[in-house]
């Protein structure tokens, strides 16, 4: 009789999403597996102080597990990702996912860990133009129509009656910058700014939730020193991101989630950097900010261009709803289960 497998399992799970930690603990039931919880972090925030009962892991306890499944692995208050390295022991990564009550769930990892990294553009050659065309745009609408996204979206917008492009801010600490972006932020805003005062374009920028504050100070002063150079360039708003993403000429992007905000409205958007977007098709890519910039600007005024990343783009919103991302509400009705996207990942280790 075979052993059965462990999966070791952080205990706040059960609050960051209980609809996902209910399909996991389905996944490893049904398939005859054991479930020990952990803490992960030393200390909690005090509405998850119930979770402190937990064992505090360590390298010894990973090394008896065969699966570590954590939420925001990539986050700096514990170390779960060196210490399953070290001990060989694969990691599930969990993560606020991009579409509004979702959450990301891959083997490898996000951003350039994830194997989508290289083969999205693949995977989306899979789907059928007829499958997914008319269920993305009844997805959009319902998105738009509800004011939708990943966060809370102001119901209003302001007045901008002249052209612009629309950089929606990264938090410019964050692993997708640090570990998988190709240039600093500040530099980013730098070209971008720069491309925008050289042409005479207005740059709308939508400062990142943590702008208000762990960045508070870093980002004013850098925000302050490109309006000093580029002169009558730069403003500062807030609003709906779909009315931003529907009326700027294109989305400046480095490798952030809004960018599945432009799938939703159809924006033509520059990437740089790593993530599970640059291959798809959906996204102008290139590591050359300026070139990117360039190539989305051309795009811009011969849209019979932008048919094909159209495309492309709704292939992507397709998959990521019907085949990735777990999803805490389904109103769409998902091709697949959370838990058969779970035990799809699980698969690839164990």
């Amino acid at each position: 009789m075979s052993k059965k497998k462990i999966i070791g399992v952080e205990a706040p799970l059960e609050d960051y999403s209980p609809v996902v930690y209910k399909s996991l603990m389905r996944v490893i039931k049904k398939g005859d597996m054991s479930c020990k919880l952990f803490r992960i972090r030393k200390k909690n925030k005090a509405r998850r102080a119930r979770f402190n009962k937990f064992t505090l892991y360590n390298s010894d306890h990973v090394k008896k597990l065969d699966l570590l499944v954590v939420f925001s692995p990539y986050a700096t208050s514990h170390n779960a990702i060196k210490i399953c390295r070290k001990s060989r022991t694969p990691l599930l990564y969990l993560e606020s996912g991009f579409l509004p009550k979702s959450v990301l769930c891959d083997i490898k990892g996000f951003w350039g860990d994830s194997d989508l990294c290289s083969s999205m553009g693949d995977e989306l050659k899979k789907i059928s133009d007829d499958e997914c065309l008319k269920w993305s745009n009844e997805y959009r609408k319902h998105l738009i129509s509800n004011n939708s996204s990943k966060r809370k979206q102001p119901n209003d917008h302001p007045e901008i009656n002249e052209p612009f492009v629309f950089l929606p801010m990264q938090y410019m600490d964050d692993q997708s910058v640090l570990r998988f972006g190709n240039v600093t932020y500040g530099r980013f805003m730098k070209l971008v700014a720069r491309f925008c005062h050289e042409n005479k374009i207005k740059l709308i920028i939508k400062k990142h939730p943590h702008a208000y504050r762990k960045e508070k100070k870093a980002v004013n002063n850098l925000i302050k020193i490109l309006s000093k150079k580029f002169k009558n360039t730069i403003t500062v708003s807030d609003g709906s991101i779909h009315w931003f993403c529907q009326n700027c000429i294109f989305m400046a992007g480095m490798n952030t989630g809004a960018i599945v905000d432009g799938l939703i409205n159809k924006t033509i958007t520059t990437h740089c950097g790593q993530s599970i977007f640059m291959n798809s098709g959906a996204v102008i890519h290139d590591n050359d900010v300026e070139m990117g910039l360039g190539r989305a600007f051309e795009v811009s005024k011969d849209r019979s261009q932008f048919d094909k990343i159209n495309i492309c783009q709704s292939k992507l919103l397709y998959y990521l709803y019907n085949n990735y991302l777990l999803l805490e509400d389904d109103p769409f009705s998902s091709a697949k289960t959370n838990e058969e996207k779970i035990r799809n990942q699980i698969n690839k280790v164990i």
